[in-house]
């Protein structure tokens, strides 16, 4: 634990540096909510209800919540109803989203797209396949996981991911890429895992630093207005764009990976609550 810095031992520091803060990003399974996608229930399955007590005080702070999720704009609407927040990015950065869905820019230049991916495209359904009969009981995908996205594909499973993308471009795929996405319990699949990992299918190049760059173009933001919350290797890549990020130390799973990404930044915090619990440990002091 040495190499890392925790919140707890900066939070005083951090607190007197945020004069500017205006947009919190926040990831949601594993961060905002427990790995199950609940709101209101914890990493050991308890209720908790401090993170929704906090976003009245993050409201009245004038302080705007966006979401950044493997989500499809759709499923993020329906969130962002539920806890009254306006703004989110969609498909891990492909797709940013204002006033629930009244304007929608796209994060990259898509004009060249040549791959059918969602809705059951047929590069969807060759790659299912690739994958299934090179990692057999590891991993899966199925069509109604996809429906409704406009660039990104699910899988769970636990795979190899280099082997995995070199795979992909040796069949043709190397505008392709799959990325780990964290830990999940939000299905129940028979598959040979010890743990069950969320995988998305992306245009390459594309991560959720997209959204977070878009969004401050588009409203003047700098760096100094905005921090991240996450707990994946996916999430790590917001914190060149930000002035903090904060890591749930339930990432700490992936410790190996993590502590080499980790020296990658000098902004990086870690939680020691998990989750939601990690989530509110570091907004409830910071906004205290």
């Amino acid at each position: 634990m040495a190499d890392y810095k925790f919140f707890k031992d900066n939070k005083e520091e951090i607190r007197g540096d945020l004069g500017d803060l205006k947009v919190i990003y926040t990831d949601l399974d594993g961060t905002l909510f427990n790995e199950r996608g609940c709101l209101i229930k914890d990493h050991r399955d308890c209720y908790y209800f401090d993170a929704v007590r906090l976003l009245r005080n993050i409201n009245d702070r004038g302080l705007d919540i966006v979401t950044v999720s493997g989500r499809s704009k759709h499923q993020l609407r329906y969130i962002a109803q539920m806890i009254g927040i306006e703004n989110y990015v969609a498909e891990l950065g492909a797709e940013l989203v204002y006033a629930q869905g009244e304007k929608v820019y796209p994060t990259f230049d898509d004009n060249n797209r040549r791959y059918k991916l969602t809705d059951g495209g047929k590069d969807l359904l060759n790659i299912t396949e690739l994958l299934r009969k090179n990692f057999p009981g590891r991993i899966e995908s199925k069509i109604e996981w996809s429906r409704y996205r406009a660039y990104n594909a699910l899988f769970f499973g636990e795979i190899d991911l280099d082997r995995a993308n070199t795979m992909l471009e040796s069949e043709g795929y190397e505008g392709l890429t799959l990325v780990d996405n964290g830990f999940s319990l939000l299905v129940a699949l028979d598959l040979d895992v010890k743990r069950l990992h969320i995988y998305n299918l992306m245009p390459a190049g594309v991560n959720k630093s997209n959204g977070v760059i878009l969004d401050k173009k588009i409203r003047n933001f700098t760096t100094d207005n905005c921090i991240a919350l996450g707990d994946s290797l996916e999430d790590l890549k917001m914190a060149d764009e930000v002035k903090y990020f904060f890591l749930m130390r339930n990432a700490l799973e992936h410790k190996e990976t993590v502590a080499e990404e980790l020296k990658k930044y000098k902004n990086v915090y870690i939680t020691e609550g998990e989750m939601n619990r990690g989530w509110v440990e570091v907004l409830g002091y910071l906004l205290d």
